[in-house]
């Protein structure tokens, strides 16, 4: 074997290790994560929309979740 071809296979053998490894670093659970922070984090958030409404004296906040707005398709057909 020549001698270009033995290095070329030890850098292609080291960078795929590095390359597994790095993959495995990342996809491994993180030490020192509180177990609720984990959990907070695969939580998905509802989209809302939010207003405030100042034509009273007091301010009146309204959030109305995504689900319940009304929605068009086109040629304007509301969707239910």
């Amino acid at each position: 074997m020549a001698d270009e071809t033995f290095w070329g296979v030890v850098a292609l053998s080291v960078s795929f290790t590095a390359l597994v490894f790095g993959l495995l670093y990342a996809a491994g659970e993180r030490s020192g994560t509180e177990e609720g922070a984990q959990a907070a984090l695969f939580v998905e958030t509802e989209e809302t929309y939010s207003y405030t409404c100042h034509c009273h004296r007091d301010p009146v906040h309204i959030t109305i979740p995504a689900r319940q707005t009304p929605r068009m398709l086109g040629r304007g057909r509301w969707l239910p």
